[in-house]
């Protein structure tokens, strides 16, 4: 009989690599190397499978990794698995690939690209050796920035201790592609990785590489603001008092890894000369600058030319752009492509961190107003506008909205957007963390108070909303507090550019655009403050609430992949319907209409004076189509084009509800025109038949029939089983409910309609129907006792009625006498038991009756 996977692994391919002498720490199996991508439904979010390699060979337990493994059953040849473990071996920059099925093996170097047949594994000496053959930098020992002959770092441990994180598998790339850096000899390397993806953790690594192995004696880490500085400072604990900060004249000698910030560096020193001058020039091995894209070459050119000899690491969280070329052409200025562009020896984006799974996804909220288009001083003076004009100051006809807060201060339009974001944070959750992004000192004040009025007392919180705008006094310990998971305030912070780079603090959920961005640099780094997970609050998603179209500067970098998309995008089907005004049921002609299928347009269209639309050849499937209008809020349908209701579609269009509500309150008529929430169309979205189809395919591995489910869901033990099991998958009742629309059934019905077509049942009328025959079996029990156990059951299913902590909850506690006056009222536990276990046999052994 031929093995599956699972046991050609334990009897065939674990016996070979244990006799090749890969066992312990060795060889990691089943290495997790993507979590799943997370995925938006609705305002919930499903992961997708998580990837994982079968073995991982390192040079030492936590050491550098040397190979991968893909093992296949016996039914297939031992080569069958070589492509997926070279895709394997790329990503976690491994340099050989193995495929084996337990019969033989296929051994792939990916420096040389030769490929070859084993009957058995190498063993871990022997592929130790070969990875150091070939270059002299890839010594097993090599000769350290003192001189002396040290093992290498690129092989040695990443710090561990234990429960602390262990590397991603980006994270050792990156640390090991800055190690072959300094061991080819080079001076200089960048590492851009999108925020959020754990560039200190890295760099604390490779520092610490460094260190244990010998190669280097002291590290200078370079920040550019103090918060900063001792975030890396407690990143670095693992090297305890072996780190100093520079926090003024005084340099910390008897330290080997210095912290501080370039404006202390290059401060004056008592006696003359600079801070960074009362080291000695080759005083530090390396130099690593975070952030280093913030800081053009002369903030920190001094420092770095003063200590030359070390190795500079520069960290940045953004791609190449304009207001970057500085930073790449000096550290990247050893790593050319092959048209001579210098660019990053590590790239990582925020785009491939939510492909992985290891960022949080995003969705966008999109709103302008009546003046963004631009202001029109004379019109609104007209009107009645008080116009203060400052001295010297000829005021111009027109403002545009990149103006606003600097040349011409418009309090109307903030107040507007601020009442704006009250309403989007009430109904999506008014303590959700928040950053918004304003113009001025004056302007994130102005933001902060009218959004402690409007939700300080509806939420009870003093500090509900602060800003935040500079390190001295107070504002430190506020934005220590904001970045804390568990504090519960303040939950609104504003600011100008304080918190746009490199300030940690997972649980925000909106980040808030009041400000006009230019700088697709600053772009980045600003939703970078929403893209971690943050697993105490929950958070697997963020918004972006745009009020400046600063969501333009959207690129590759910033966007997940997009699907793929299965046969023909052609056919023969056709849309087709009408556009109305929601609330006068008039006719909308010149209606935008797109049809897109993951992402990619198909087909565009406008309707006609009387309101019509029609676009033919599509293809037959489930599309989305999206609907526009100048002053109406976007809507966006999914469409099936077999069914014959695809050409009698009827959509309303519906206007902002503040643009019946116009602002005056400094004489400027402003209002909200358009609000739009973007579908970016690049896989952040799962929809409602893809969710459903993933949940069947689940629920029917573990489950064959609709009997066995009902079997199951009367067995308490087996309930529970299934439920954990399905609840990993994120198939749950609350996302069953969520995309079926039924909030109104126990989770056996949502299950059993997904994977057997069943026809729910509500939790009402199966309560209805299981009362009388609870009553005939029970005939001891008290009038209204049945009765009130079924009422926990109309209301929360059957969770709410599988355990005796049921009568600890009103009206048992009042009336029976809580879980031991049941228990004496029933006869004792095993009654209780019995009791218990009855009441989902007679809720789902039948529906004949409900």
């Amino acid at each position: 009989m031929t093995l599956n996977e699972k046991e050609t692994r334990l009897q065939l391919i674990d016996p070979l690599l244990h006799a090749a002498g890969w066992t312990g720490g060795l060889v990691d199996e089943e290495y997790k190397y993507r979590p799943g991508k997370l995925r938006l439904l609705g305002d919930q979010t499903v992961r997708d499978q998580a990837q994982y390699v079968d073995y991982v060979l390192r040079a030492e337990p936590r050491g550098g990794i040397l190979g991968v493994v893909e093992a296949k059953d016996e039914s297939h040849s031992e080569g069958a698995g070589l492509q997926q473990a070279l895709a394997y071996a790329v990503d976690l920059a491994a340099p050989f690939a193995y495929s084996s099925n337990g019969r033989g093996i296929v051994e792939q170097d990916l420096r040389t690209g030769k490929v070859r047949q084993l009957q058995a594994f190498p063993t871990p000496d022997e592929l130790r050796q070969r990875f150091a053959a070939g270059a002299t930098w890839r010594g097993v020992t090599v000769t350290g920035r003192g001189g002396d002959q040290v093992s290498n770092p690129l092989l040695h441990p990443a710090f561990a201790l234990p429960g602390a994180p262990a590397m991603r598998y980006y994270q050792e790339r990156a640390v090991s592609a800055a190690i072959e850096q300094i061991l080819m000899g080079h001076h200089r390397a960048l590492l851009s990785l999108a925020t959020g993806t754990g560039k200190t953790f890295i760099a604390f690594n490779f520092a610490y590489k460094l260190l244990a192995t010998g190669f280097a004696r002291r590290i200078l880490f370079i920040a550019d603001r103090i918060s900063l500085r001792d975030q890396a400072y407690n990143e670095f604990g693992g090297l305890g008092e072996r780190r100093g900060v520079i926090d003024g004249p005084n340099v910390p000698l008897a330290r080997d890894v210095h912290f501080g910030i370039y404006q202390t560096l290059y401060a004056a020193a008592p006696g003359g000369g600079k801070v960074y001058e009362r080291y000695p020039r080759d005083y530090f091995d390396v130099v690593i600058v975070d952030e280093c894209h913030r800081s053009g070459y002369g903030d920190w050119g001094a420092i770095l030319d003063y200590f030359q000899s070390a190795f500079h690491l520069g960290m940045t969280a953004t791609p190449k752009q304009d207001d970057s070329i500085d930073t790449y052409a000096y550290f990247a200025s050893e790593n050319k492509d092959e048209n001579g562009v210098p660019r990053p020896i590590f790239e990582y984006s925020l785009g491939r961190g939510i492909d992985d799974g290891y960022l949080a996804t995003y969705k966008v909220l999109k709103v302008s107003t009546t003046v963004d288009e631009g202001l029109i001083v004379k019109e609104e003076v007209e009107r009645g506008a008080e116009l203060i004009v400052p001295e010297g100051t000829t005021p111009r006809d027109v403002y545009e909205m990149r103006e606003f807060e600097r040349a011409i201060v418009v309090p109307d339009r903030t107040k507007l957007l601020c009442q704006h974001l009250a309403g989007v944070l009430r109904t999506n959750g008014a303590l959700d963390k928040t950053i918004v992004f304003c113009v001025t000192m004056e302007h994130a004040d102005l933001v902060r108070s009218e959004m402690q009025k409007l939700l300080g007392s509806e939420t009870g919180k003093n500090l509900y909303a602060a800003r935040i705008v500079s390190e001295e006094r107070d504002a430190g310990a506020i934005l220590e507090q904001f970045q804390l998971a568990s504090s519960s305030e303040p939950v609104v912070v504003t600011t100008v550019d304080l918190l746009s780079t490199g300030v940690n603090a997972p649980s925000v959920r909106n980040i808030v655009f009041m400000r006009p961005i230019s700088s697709v640099t600053m772009f980045k780094q600003i939703i970078g403050r929403g893209s971690r997970v943050d697993s105490i609050t929950k958070k697997t998603y963020f918004r972006i609430i745009d009020y400046t179209n600063a969501t333009r500067l959207f690129d590759g970098w910033d966007l997940p992949t997009l699907p793929p998309v299965e046969g023909s995008l052609e056919g023969d089907q056709v849309i087709a319907g009408i556009v109305t005004d929601d609330e006068t049921g008039e006719l909308l002609a010149g209606a935008s209409i797109s049809v897109r299928l993951s992402g990619r347009l198909l087909a565009e269209d406008r309707t006609s004076d009387e309101g019509f639309f029609r676009i033919g050849d599509l293809p037959e499937t489930v599309v989305d189509v999206f609907i526009t209008s100048s002053g109406y809020t976007r809507r966006r349908l999914r469409v099936d084009t077999t069914e014959s209701g695809a050409t009698e579609l009827e959509v309303a269009l519906r206007r902002p509800s503040q643009v019946d509500h116009r602002l005056h309150i400094s004489g400027v008529n402003v209002a909200i025109a358009e609000e739009v929430e973007l579908d970016l169309g690049n896989g952040n979205v799962i929809h409602s038949d893809e969710y459903l189809k993933r949940a069947k395919a689940t629920i029917l591995e573990k489950v064959d029939s609709l009997q066995e489910l009902r079997d199951i869901w009367i067995d308490k033990a087996k309930r529970t089983e299934l439920s954990e099991y399905l609840g990993m998958r994120q198939v749950t009742p609350e996302l069953l409910s969520l995309v079926l629309g039924r909030a109104d059934v126990d989770g056996f019905d949502l299950l059993a309609r997904v994977a057997f077509d069943f026809e729910p049942v509500s939790r009402s009328a199966r309560a209805t129907f299981a009362e009388p025959v609870l009553l005939a079996e029970f005939t001891e029990l008290p009038e209204g006792f049945v009765s009130a156990v079924l009422d926990k059951f109309r209301l929360g299913g059957v969770t709410e009625i599988a355990s005796s902590e049921l009568f600890t909850l009103t009206p048992f506690i009042g009336l029976w006498g809580g879980v031991l006056g049941v228990t004496s009222l029933l006869g004792g536990p095993e009654q209780v038991a019995a009791f218990l276990g009855a009441i989902p046999r007679t809720l789902f052994e039948s529906e004949s009756n409900a």
